[in-house]
């Protein structure tokens, strides 16, 4: 088929390559666009019409090349990229809760001189109403507790008069060398020493010649004492609304404090929520958490861009998953429930750097916090959320991983291998709640990314049980789903073998490692390639 060709079009041509002839010898750019971009700057390109006239483009204007000339139509205004909201500036940590409940804890001054008491309001916010120097205090509830001191009990004498603030219910109490001042629901009151029965505590006032009551407060009471003594400095009790928090005192340098056998920045909060030991949280800044995670989810010795990535992604799911513990009080906790977080010991220059250099950066999608789940190593591919959490994501999407394999260091999870009889596995079946008789055969289905999906066992009856998605790790006892089962011939045994070491989701560690020791990709990079589309800032 034959085609007429406008002569005025040939010309325009003509003109067209003799202009661009002329633009390069004047060291003008021409700019070309894909499908896999856009064009950032058009500062000092031009465009050719269809007539052969050359124009100047650039700026924020979208020009087109027509029959007629070069034609702007429209702005080209980039909207800018959404504004992550991030709940609150300070964040709630659980140090001791449910089964690590304390019936008492000691604070010890690591870097600080004294404490401040008080508590956090509903926005978060501090309100000291009291203070020590002491830089050792127990914290303990206000019952009968046992200390290397002795027991300290939970009667007290009470005074009859209010007072209208710390201090002055200070100077009332000094007035006895067992009399210490108490913040009971918004008011202030004096009580003197500490007995273990109410009609102790009643015969003491008279003895003494207080006039006093024998009292005794409500479950949610919490005692701070000098720690090593019996000597009570300060009682706490505002109900379920609000909790007993300590803040370290430091001029200078940052406070540091000792807590359970680690230091932590920030404040404690102390809370009584079944009624009997203490709930303890860390209140801490964002940033200062974020320091206290990334050295015990990667080693402090790793290359700064895999710590950059690792404190982006620490830092974005800890923001997404705000008030994820609201029944305990607090918003993550210390353990892989949700990310590792001990304090600063393991802290160094180059994991705060990390931290610092990218301070206030989160993972999003379409301008939404990212669900940023990570894990030690994927041995060869990630893993579409949905095939191991049910729950799909479009950016938790499976990747295969080039990476891991550049890794000469040894790692938990570069390769395993288990063997299993099929009485072996018939146990570990039913130990998991499925009943089910002698095996017989097992039948092993793969994702697209060739991790185990699901697992089907028969039995000698031609009954079958099936186990799909992380049951493949859980009910078998491996390391990760990235395996493969057989049965050997020779011995009769089903042989798994394996690599990778965690669910598979997301960043993998040791893969963010190679990226950056071997490949020298940036944590941008880095998080762009195990989270499919998101952005980073």
């Amino acid at each position: 088929m034959m085609y007429r060709i406008h002569k005025r079009f040939i010309c325009a041509i003509i003109l067209a390559c003799l202009m661009l002839s002329m633009l390069a010898s004047a060291h003008a750019e021409v700019y070309v666009n894909d499908s896999s971009g856009v064009v950032g700057s058009l500062d000092g390109a031009y465009a050719v019409g269809g007539a052969g006239e050359a124009e100047a483009i650039g700026g924020s204007t979208i020009y087109a090349i027509t029959g007629n000339g070069v034609e702007a139509i429209g702005g080209a205004e980039v909207s800018p990229p959404p504004t992550v909201e991030v709940p609150s500036a300070v964040m709630y940590i659980g140090l001791s809760f449910g089964s690590t409940e304390v019936s008492a804890i000691t604070l010890r001054n690591s870097v600080g001189s004294g404490y401040k008491f008080g508590f956090y309001d509903a926005n978060r916010t501090f309100f000291e109403i009291g203070a020590t120097t002491e830089t050792q205090i127990t914290a303990l509830k206000d019952k009968n507790v046992t200390l290397t001191a002795g027991v300290i009990g939970c009667y007290h004498i009470k005074l009859p008069a209010v007072y209208n603030s710390f201090s002055a219910a200070q100077d009332a109490a000094s007035a006895y060398g067992d009399g210490f001042p108490a913040y009971y629901n918004g008011s202030w009151n004096v009580l003197v020493g500490h007995y273990e029965k109410y009609d102790d505590a009643a015969s003491a006032a008279v003895s003494r010649g207080i006039q006093g009551t024998a009292f005794s407060a409500s479950s949610k009471c919490v005692v701070v004492t000098k720690a090593g003594t019996s000597k009570i400095l300060f009682e706490f009790d505002y109900g379920d609304t609000f909790s007993l928090a300590i803040r370290p005192v430091s001029t200078g340098a940052k406070a540091v404090t000792s807590y359970n056998g680690h230091t932590y920045y920030g404040d404690f909060i102390f809370r009584r929520i079944t009624g009997d030991n203490l709930t303890v949280s860390n209140a801490i800044s964002m940033e200062d958490y974020v320091k206290g995670v990334v050295p015990y989810e990667m080693s402090p010795s790793w290359p700064i861009e895999a710590l950059k990535a690792q404190a982006v992604c620490a830092r974005t799911y800890a923001a997404s998953n705000m008030n994820k513990h609201r029944s305990y009080g607090f918003d993550t906790c210390n353990s892989t429930d949700c990310q590792a977080y001990l304090g600063t010991e393991r802290a160094n220059a180059t994991t705060d750097q990390a931290v610092d250099a990218t301070a206030g950066q989160f993972v999003t999608y379409e301008g939404k916090l990212c669900s940023t789940l990570y894990f030690s190593s994927d041995g060869g591919a990630t893993e579409d959320n949905e095939n191991i959490n049910v729950q799909p994501y479009p950016y938790l999407k499976g990747v295969v991983d080039p990476y891991e394999q550049d890794i000469v260091e040894d790692y938990y999870g570069k390769s395993w291998s288990h063997e299993f009889s099929a009485a072996q596995l018939r146990t570990k079946l039913i130990n998991r709640g499925y009943s089910i008789g002698d095996i017989v055969a097992v039948e092993p289905t793969y994702t697209r990314m060739g991790n185990m999906y699901s697992i089907k066992f028969t039995d000698s009856t031609g009954k079958s049980v099936t186990i799909t998605r992380y049951q493949c790790v859980t009910v078998m006892g491996v390391q990760s789903v990235r395996y493969t089962i057989e049965r050997s011939e020779q011995t009769g045994l089903y042989v798994i073998k394996g690599a990778g070491w965690g669910h598979n989701v997301g960043m993998s560690q040791w893969g963010a490692y190679s990226m950056a020791k071997y490949h020298n990709k940036g944590y941008v990079e880095i998080i762009k390639f195990y989270y499919t589309g998101v952005s980073v800032g």
